[in-house]
């Protein structure tokens, strides 16, 4: 088959005997970049793996309306309920391939082809399959995230973030509840308005599109849940790893940096120090991650952030100063807390979880450190985080490791 270089938009099997209609149809989809199979019977593959690759059928009805063939439509919908089936009729024929349509034909077109008219019911039949597809896809989604949140709940129940020096077990869990509501909801709203029928074709994919970002909202909190769930446990001392602080923050800063130069931000990075700490590797990632993605999400097109690695005597020391929308006085005290965010970060970035900040100051204090925080509304923010150096070992200690008489 002879595709242009354009990315092939589906692959369609054409179904009859005639030799004609094969070559008519082939070449009206071929123009329009479709990938074309033919076959003069049923293949015997039809509803097996192999034909599944197949988006679309055209079959001459005449094979449908032979007495054989009666219930042929049903048990093929059985075998492949995603497959969709355009049958090509005679005038003749018409009245019967019409009645085949309640056997779950989605179109029937008349013979002979007019090849715009065949490519422009074939596209609309890939739009519906595309849209049913990702429809099914976004079922199996939901399903996923429940069992995924029924996971982390029975994680989160027995781990220690229930302790007394954390939030009162009921009152943690209700806000949790509270946080997975508003998604679930809204994506319950999408399905049902596209399962219903309220919802034109035309805008399918766009209600989709929302189902699946709530979708990712939802993903997202139960990352961070887990993530704080677990950092407690990771940071015992057997977890623990000797590691360049400075070679941690060269590994994030590629991926953030592009979404800072995506969003017109200007990000800087000194090293002035390369300080070496025990800790559990997945941990400085997610302080220096957490720390400079809410710096470039809060500050606009234009602005700037600095990120700096220093140390002195005693500490390892991370800077990440922005010229963002800055935090007031008032919300200040309250930016560590479980699901906390400002209004002005709420109308700034809907998305978010309120989380991120809670799992850096569980971080940095669990392994002996502070964050710090210095942050004017429309003039930016500075976050500073200490973690204590790792120990000496005794062989490079002054004096070699000897003994002091």
């Amino acid at each position: 088959m002879n595709l242009s270089a354009k990315e092939n938009k589906g692959t369609i099997l054409i179904i009859s005997r005639d030799a004609d209609v094969q070559a008519a149809c082939r070449h009206a989809l071929e123009a329009e970049n479709f990938s074309v199979l033919s076959a003069d019977a049923l293949p015997d593959w039809m509803g097996t793996a192999k034909g599944r690759m197949i988006d679309i059928a055209l079959g001459d009805a005449e094979i449908f309306m032979d007495p054989p063939g009666e219930n042929l439509l049903e048990n093929l919908r059985d075998k492949d309920p995603d497959l969709v089936w355009i049958l090509l009729a005679k005038p003749s024929a018409l009245d019967q391939a019409l009645q085949a349509t309640r056997a779950g034909a989605y179109d029937v077109i008349l013979l002979p082809v007019v090849p715009e008219l065949l490519s422009l019911r074939v596209s609309r039949a890939m739009e519906k399959r595309t849209n049913l597809l990702e429809l099914k896809r976004l079922q199996i989604l939901v399903k996923d995230v429940s069992l995924l949140w029924s996971v982390a709940k029975g994680e989160l129940a027995t781990s220690e973030m229930f302790d007394k020096d954390f939030l009162a077990p009921a009152a943690f869990r209700l806000t949790v509840a509270h946080e997975f509501r508003a998604p679930i909801t809204a994506m319950q709203s999408f399905l049902l308005l596209l399962l219903k029928g309220y919802v034109p074709p035309d805008r399918w994919k766009e209600m989709i599109q929302h189902a699946l970002d709530r979708s990712q909202d939802l993903l997202n909190l139960v990352d961070d849940l887990m993530n704080l769930a677990a950092a407690r446990h990771e940071m015992s001392v057997s977890s623990r790893t000797s590691l360049q602080f400075g070679e941690e923050l060269e590994r994030v800063i590629p991926t953030l940096k592009a979404h800072a130069d995506e969003k017109g931000v200007v990000m800087t990075v000194t090293i002035r120090q390369n300080p070496t700490l025990e800790v559990h590797p997945i941990h400085i990632g997610q302080v220096w991650t957490n720390l400079i993605s809410n710096a470039i999400k809060y500050t606009r097109s234009g602005g700037k952030i600095q990120v700096i690695l220093d140390q002195d005597d005693a500490c390892a020391i991370g800077t990440i100063a922005d010229t963002g929308i800055g935090i007031g006085a008032h919300d200040l005290p309250l930016i560590f807390n479980n699901f906390f965010r400002t209004p002005e970060a709420k109308k700034m970035e809907p998305r978010g979880t309120g989380l991120g900040l809670t799992l850096v100051k569980r971080i940095v204090e669990g392994y002996g450190g502070r964050v710090e925080v210095e942050s004017f509304p429309g003039k930016g923010s500075l976050f500073r985080f200490k973690l204590p150096l790792a120990p000496i070992p005794p062989s490079q200690a002054p004096g070699g490791g000897k003994s002091v008489p």
